[in-house]
């Protein structure tokens, strides 16, 4: 598509320099060269002059909103200077070339609209605007995501809901967003297509028999990637869905297959014997009982080239063909009747393609329009958390209080209290966090050891008094410097500090338990100890030894707890 410029340009009489401007798109604005100013809509001052030009054109003026007053110092950015074609003899010639008039795309209405203060929240208005582009699609005023915003604005830019935004800034953001929305939504569309197109072939190629269970299809061809790839991209009830519609379409094939094959033995019978003949050889008259129809059928089949054509044992079972016979000899031959029932059956079936077409069709309208309202929905929830993350940063701030909170957003009352209440959970945990790297620094000594015996006594007064408790958010969140919110009573320093204390001593322990597993030394000698120990007497290592030589045992009994400590002082941390 050839980018928009102005095809034609008309002076509007008794106005100061304004032109009525074509472009090559059949849009029109309205453009002042002598001060650059161009607008979609009539300018108030120049109204009357236009539909006066209007109607001197044989064009009816449109009805339109009125606009609000524009400013008249506005000095908007300079347009790319189009490829124009020759102006009019009645144009101001002395205007240099460079402010020759441009699609107001970033200008006049829209720079107006910006200076209104819009009733909606920015995330109401946002899911308006959106809204109104998906609306367009199916129109002759379809969005392209593919092109540009000014290329796109003329399209929607008198839709009512152009103006839920507060700028232009505003609008075309949102207009980028929606353009990537919606080209994953094509994306999604086109993969669906594909893989159901090819999941389909599958069920052509491989299931024939009306008698085949998903179940038994599912285990066959779980590991095929067209039935995966369809099942992960839909679902397995869509897939058992278009299963039993491709098993009904076989049985309907059969039907008419059968039918067919009826009616060529119809056909059989009539070229071949004569109603009035069989009856006369088999001395029967109409109507005839079970018995004597079997008689006169087992003498009518043995006539030459019966039973040799091929219409003949295609037309089903012995039980089959004798009730064809019963039918024919009584008058049921073959007619046009069948014929045009069968021309129904395939109305029939084309009317229910075309339903499941539009089934279809409708279902990715609708997964449209749900991933649409998934991503606003998703928008929405970011910019609420956001909102919180700018706005709320007490960790004692009660619900009930938060108004602006409670009324702002798009979201129903449970969603955003769910929100809050994760947003407070991490300010408090990111406030304890703060506080166990206080108690932790001031619970070590000198070299930065740990000591697991300094208590509360000796920790807490060196935590108030360290600045970076004092300069910090923590005195409030703590309960000892005065804030608007109330904080629970169970929340002090103390309270804290036992929590902290309680989780580093199980540390301390899982970690002096994990040395003590890792530590050959300690495992070895433990090990004897215990052994000997059961053993209830020390054994000698060689009996052929001096007397004097200690046995193992007896070595392990003299490795007692010091002797443990020496060793483990070079492999952790004090304790």
């Amino acid at each position: 598509m050839e980018p928009e410029r102005p095809r034609e340009k008309v002076p509007i009489p008794g106005t100061n320099g304004w032109l009525r401007v074509t472009t090559t798109h059949d849009n029109v604005f309205y453009a002042q060269k002598k001060t650059k100013r161009s607008s979609w809509t009539i300018p108030e001052e120049i109204r009357e002059q236009v539909v006066a030009l209007e109607r001197s054109m044989g064009i009816e003026p449109e009805a339109e909103e009125p606009e609000e007053a524009e400013p008249e110092e506005a000095e908007p950015e300079e347009p790319e200077e189009p490829e124009e074609p020759e102006e009019p003899e009645e144009a101001e010639p002395e205007e240099p070339e460079e402010a020759e008039a441009e699609p107001p795309a970033k200008r006049s209405r829209m720079d107006n609209a910006d200076a209104a203060s819009p009733a909606l929240s920015f995330e109401e208005g946002k899911a308006q605007y959106m809204a109104m582009l998906t609306s367009l699609n199916g129109t002759p005023n379809e969005v392209n995501p593919m092109a540009p915003w000014d290329r796109e604005l003329p399209k929607f830019v008198r839709e009512p809901a152009y103006l839920a935004l507060p700028t232009l800034q505003d609008r075309e953001d949102v207009f980028n967003e929606w353009c990537k929305y919606r080209l994953r939504e094509k994306r999604a569309l086109a993969q669906s297509a594909s893989t159901e197109d090819a999941f389909r072939q599958l069920l052509r190629k491989q299931v024939a028999s009306t008698r085949a269970t998903f179940e038994a299809f599912h285990d066959a061809f779980k590991n095929e990637p067209r039935y995966t790839q369809f099942v992960q991209s839909s679902s397995r009830a869509r897939a058992e869905h278009l299963f039993q519609q491709w098993l009904a379409e076989l049985r309907e094939k059969k039907r008419e297959r059968e039918h067919e094959a009826e009616q060529a033995f119809l056909a059989l019978l009539q070229a071949k014997l004569s109603p009035r003949d069989v009856l006369r050889d088999a001395g029967a008259a109409l109507p005839l009982d079970k018995e004597t129809a079997t008689r006169v059928w087992a003498t009518a089949k043995k006539a030459p080239g019966l039973s040799s054509d091929p219409r003949y044992e295609a037309a089903g079972g012995a039980s089959r063909r004798f009730e064809l016979f019963t039918q024919w000899l009584q008058g049921a031959g073959p007619s046009a009747a069948p014929k045009r029932s069968a021309e129904e059956r395939r109305a029939h079936a084309l009317q229910q393609r075309a339903a499941q077409v539009r089934q279809a069709q409708s279902r990715h309208a609708h997964q449209a329009r749900a991933a649409q309202s998934e991503a606003i929905a998703e928008q929405q929830v970011q910019a609420y958390e956001q909102h919180l993350v700018d706005t709320v940063r007490d960790p004692w701030l009660p619900w009930e209080d938060a108004q602006a909170l409670r009324s702002d957003s798009a979201l129903d009352a449970s969603t955003k209290r769910a929100l809050f209440d994760e947003h407070m959970e991490r300010l408090r945990s990111k406030r304890r966090d703060q506080l166990a790297k206080l108690f932790e620094k001031h619970a070590q000594d000198a070299r930065g050891v740990p000591l697991l015996d300094r208590g509360a006594d000796d920790i807490l007064p060196l935590v108030r008094a360290d600045e970076a408790y004092q300069h910090s958010a923590l005195p409030r969140f703590v309960g000892e410097d005065a804030g608007v919110h109330r904080v629970p009573t169970n929340v002090s320093l103390e309270a804290e500090f036992r929590a902290w204390d309680t989780w580093r001593q199980a540390q301390a322990r899982d970690a002096f338990q994990q040395m003590l597993d890792e530590n050959a030394f300690v495992d070895f000698w433990g090990r004897l100890r215990q052994a000997g120990e059961g053993a209830g007497a020390p054994v000698a290592l060689d009996e052929d030894e001096d007397d004097t030589t200690a046995s193992i045992y007896e070595m392990a009994s003299q490795v007692d707890l010091d002797a443990m400590e020496k060793v483990l002082q070079t492999d952790g941390p004090e304790v």
